[in-house]
């Protein structure tokens, strides 16, 4: 079936422009209504939702002369950009802190590389979700236009992942035991306590997407017989 410019059209409820300015004030008020901008070759869509929150991400419909869609991409909106840059400052600035007090290589070495590493894993967590809300929506608004889609599954075993997992696990029960046996007993619980919840949240929605790849492989296994 295909996909025309009046159908994105039905999706926006109110026309506004893609700039900060907007977002920002979008981003701070509790409005679950799709919003839009429409250009003579492209429509900008994005709303937010109770799970996406500021994080919601912005759909771009891209149309030939004809005005069929021929492709559409997404990106998150700036003030959620700019806040995951904000968040590891925020939560992990102790130990930025620790890293320049009483200036000591060893200790310096090793809150710049958990700050660093901490940084990423907030990064990967983020896109994890990112990723599942953004194809959850895309679908919803498809259903809107009356437009079936199939449900592509990405690999969770590809070269790329395992590499990151070989990276991150180890590093991730790395800080789990500085946290407990050493950040924890020096009542550092304003370092530890989001340390230990970004690990935890990193690890739950990582292991959660393995066993759910499994599962839909086992499914597919037994339709087959």
């Amino acid at each position: 079936m295909e996909i025309t410019k009046s159908d994105i059209q039905k999706l926006i409820e109110v026309k506004k422009e893609d700039t900060i300015k907007n977002h920002f004030l979008y981003s701070i008020t509790k409005q679950y209504r799709s919003f839009g901008e429409i250009k003579e070759n492209t429509i900008k869509v994005w709303k937010r939702t109770n799970t996406t929150g500021m994080s919601y991400p912005i759909f771009t419909f891209e149309f030939n002369s004809e005005n069929k869609l021929i492709k559409t991409t997404d990106k998150l909106n700036p003030i959620a950009k700019f806040s995951q840059l904000l968040f590891p400052l925020f939560f992990f600035f102790p130990l930025l802190l620790n890293a320049f007090t009483d200036f000591e290589f060893k200790r310096f070495f090793a809150c710049i590389s958990a700050f660093l590493f901490l940084t990423f894993v907030c990064y990967l967590v983020s896109n994890k979700i990112s990723k599942y809300e953004k194809k959850e929506q895309l679908n919803d608004f498809y259903k809107i236009i009356g437009v079936k889609t199939e449900d592509k599954q990405e690999r969770e075993w590809s070269k790329s992942k395992i590499l990151t997992r070989l990276f991150t696990y180890p590093f991730c029960f790395a800080l789990i035991l500085i946290s407990i046996f050493s950040i924890i007993p020096e009542r550092g619980f304003l370092l530890a306590i989001p340390m230990l919840g970004i690990i935890g949240i990193y690890l739950y929605c990582d292991l959660k997407l393995i066993f759910e790849d499994k599962k839909i492989k086992n499914n597919s296994a037994k339709a087959k017989t």
